[in-house]
């Protein structure tokens, strides 16, 4: 899936960066999630390869990474909420790519390294799509419209665990509140609306790419009504055994509408974000990766354990031609299932 989360406190930005971002999801020494420059805005910065912490941090605050002039302008950084003012100006967007959980099993448990390569560069073709639907604002003369710039400014942060430190593969890909705007040759703020509109293109996107690799490796896909999809094999209970941090908040989620049963009829997947954020716990940095999966593999029964190594004994290396569809093919069933219960819909 692709979750979104937009930042708007420098201060937690920076926070984020320290203790999230770029910090390792197991102990061991020298082990530390760098992070990796991505987008079309990031080359026009001259930033590329690894990701800098000076660079980071100059771009939360609206500073070009290399010259620490203002790359922006900068209005309404503040708000008035109540008696107090508080941050208004979008720092970053954090749209994070997430495989469904029997991917990660199938990658952890499964020591199938080809499936974390395969994760990147579906990450990778995903974000260059996503990049064409990149905006910004148009005021001039009264004017009151967005205009694609098909660029912006982003970094990829990979990880391997929850927050309860089961298996789940990861990438945050941190967008930042800028786009170069070549009409007006400058940098403007980014406008999100059409991003967070095509979101649903990026996930589908990358889960194409994630697929067909998958099925090249001889993993066998199940669909699923809500459009992601399973590793064939790898059943419910067990992906739920290794969601524990899904379980802390349905916990909380419970509990809430408990107390203040007048939220039941609100915006229930809204309240769940809610939850997942103010309740982020640290993750724990003292187990090394042998000893995660050491504890992993001691929540598999014998059956379960000899389920994952029949997926490293007998996957093949391709699958045959015809499973492969033609791009007419393609296009036909799309506009089948989309217009089956849609009347419009977006043209990606």
């Amino acid at each position: 899936m692709v979750t979104a989360k937009t930042q708007y406190s420098l201060h937690h930005a920076q926070e984020y960066f320290e203790e999230h971002l770029c910090v390792g999801d197991y102990y061991d020494e020298g082990q530390r999630v760098t992070g990796e420059w991505a987008g079309l805005g990031a080359v026009r910065l001259g930033l590329s390869g690894k990701v800098r912490a000076d660079a980071f941090l100059r771009l939360c605050e609206n500073q070009h990474p290399a010259t620490g002039e203002k790359l922006t302008q900068r209005l309404n950084t503040t708000r008035v909420n109540g008696d107090e003012n508080a941050a208004n100006r979008r720092v970053f967007y954090d749209f994070t790519f997430s495989p469904p959980k029997s991917v990660s099993l199938a990658a952890f448990l499964g020591h199938d390294d080809r499936i974390f390569q395969s994760h990147t560069r579906a990450v990778q073709t995903a974000l260059k799509e996503f990049e064409a639907f990149a905006a910004t604002r148009i005021r001039i003369g009264g004017a009151r419209d967005e205009r694609l710039t098909g660029n912006f400014v982003a970094t990829l942060f990979q990880h391997d665990t929850s927050r309860a430190l089961d298996p789940h593969l990861h990438t945050h890909c941190i967008v930042f509140n800028a786009t170069f705007d070549p009409v007006e040759n400058r940098w403007k703020a980014l406008e999100n609306f059409e991003l967070l509109r095509a979101r649903k293109f990026a996930e589908n996107v990358y889960y194409h790419e994630l697929t067909r690799d998958l099925r090249r490796f001889g993993y066998q896909i199940r669909n699923q009504l809500r459009g992601d999809f399973q590793v064939e094999g790898i059943s419910k209970e067990l992906c739920e055994r290794f969601s524990k941090r899904h379980e802390q908040i349905d916990a909380a989620l419970e509990k809430l509408l408990a107390d203040k049963p007048e939220l039941k009829d609100g915006n229930i997947p809204e309240l769940r974000a809610q939850l997942a954020t103010e309740r982020r716990a640290r993750k724990q940095k003292d187990f090394s990766r042998d000893e995660l999966q050491t504890l992993w593999e001691a929540q598999l029964s014998q059956s379960e354990r000899a389920l994952f190594h029949g997926f490293r004994a007998g996957l093949k290396m391709s699958v045959g031609e015809n499973q492969h569809i033609n791009i007419g093919d393609a296009v036909q069933w799309a506009e089948e299932h989309l217009f089956d219960r849609n009347s419009v819909v977006l043209e990606c």
